[in-house]
């Protein structure tokens, strides 16, 4: 019960934080001016990605929905849901096989086996469903990672500009590779129009 507490505890100050303004925006502002052709939008306000990962982290979904990535959030909802499924059903078959076993192997006449396995396939089941059980829990923290890790990237490239006007321009370039060493090489000039 205490675990649970603690991560309750954890969440709400999580969710404290990103609602505080300026306290969970850790991103560094842009210049806006370059004149350096970047293939970035100009943006009045900068998309923080750190903002994207603490939402992704703390709620399921909401990293995406900062992002908006609206499609992405059933999604996401799926692979939670699928991978809890597999948890809790397997803990359950784990739980079952435990309990035929050990009322098959012991000496109490009260007790009897719901089973029609013998020991050892029983002990066999125990040691899958357990297997599967901690199969499914790693799932589960993949796909929360992955989850975080997708609405990191989205947040990171939220801004790039991927209209279809963009132009590539391939131009011959004299090099000095170091003294009296002449070179040739090309200059890749990506054109925003």
């Amino acid at each position: 019960m205490g675990f649970v507490r603690n991560i309750i505890k954890w969440l709400a100050l999580s969710v404290f934080l990103i609602l505080t303004p300026g306290l969970a925006d850790f991103a560094p502002a842009q210049n806006s001016g370059d004149s350096i052709a970047t293939g970035l939008k100009t943006a009045t306000t900068i998309h923080s990605a750190t903002k994207a990962t603490i939402l992704a982290a703390t709620i399921p979904g909401a990293g995406q929905a900062f992002n908006r990535k609206y499609w992405k959030i059933p999604i996401v909802y799926v692979g939670y849901v699928a991978a809890s499924f597999a948890l809790v059903t397997n803990q359950k078959n784990y739980k079952d096989s435990k309990k035929n076993y050990l009322a098959l192997t012991d000496t109490m006449e009260s007790t009897v086996s719901q089973s029609n396995k013998s020991a050892a396939e029983l002990l066999a089941d125990i040691d899958s469903y357990r297997r599967f059980r901690d199969i499914s829990f790693l799932a589960l923290l993949a796909w929360h990672g992955l989850t975080i890790i997708d609405a990191n990237v989205d947040a990171h490239f939220f801004n790039w500009d991927v209209s279809e006007d963009l132009s590539l321009r391939i131009r011959p370039r004299a090099l000095w590779v170091s003294r009296m060493k002449p070179g040739v090489g090309l200059s890749f000039i990506i054109n925003n129009k």
